[in-house]
């Protein structure tokens, strides 16, 4: 038993190894389809709905995931929705996306989706937060995961790109249509 965990463990891993450089790299070819470069694209839109021609990072489309899920689950399990005037705003919601980093918080790295996918690979509920590794071997990734270390400490709310708007102010979280 102990075999075939390491064995999917491992597969799932080198998945995530293989994709990851398809997430950022030839946005421009993904609709080629006369080039071979057009082929690491498409299987990562296939495989995890990422869309590099569309979206700005995966690591900022792996966080609308991520607070997709949050706000399912406070709809469905705590009958609660943020998105209407007449329930409390869920400040959460209105923060900018934290660094894809293990610190200060780990859960922001692991979230819900790490726990439920290790736990359908290995039987027990063991992290294994591939979106977030995604995000990791993304260019810029590591370095953004570095900074999550700088701030042990300090704020959750490390400086990200596209954080700011045009005047110098924090956006609010928007969920892509397809998230919601």
């Amino acid at each position: 038993m102990r075999k075939a965990v390491r064995a999917l463990t491992a597969v799932a891993l080198l998945q995530t190894v293989a994709l990851a450089p398809s997430c950022a790299s030839w946005a421009d070819d993904i609709d080629d389809h006369w080039s071979m470069r057009s082929l690491p694209p498409r299987m990562m839109r296939a495989a995890t709905g990422y869309d590099a021609s569309n979206e700005t990072s995966y690591r900022d489309y792996a966080w609308d995931q991520k607070m997709a899920i949050e706000l399912a689950a406070l709809r469905h399990f705590w009958n609660h929705n943020p998105m209407n005037p007449n329930q409390p705003e869920v400040e959460r919601f209105n923060r900018p996306r934290p660094a894809n980093s293990l610190a200060p918080n780990p859960w922001n790295y692991i979230h819900v989706e790490g726990f439920l996918l290790g736990w359908a690979i290995t039987g027990i509920p063991v992290p294994i937060p591939v979106d977030s590794i995604i995000g990791t071997i993304e260019p810029g990734g590591l370095a953004e995961f570095g900074n999550g270390f700088g701030n042990i400490g300090g704020r959750d709310d490390v400086a990200t790109d596209g954080l700011y708007d045009s005047d110098g102010n924090i956006k609010p979280f928007e969920m892509t249509d397809r998230a919601r």
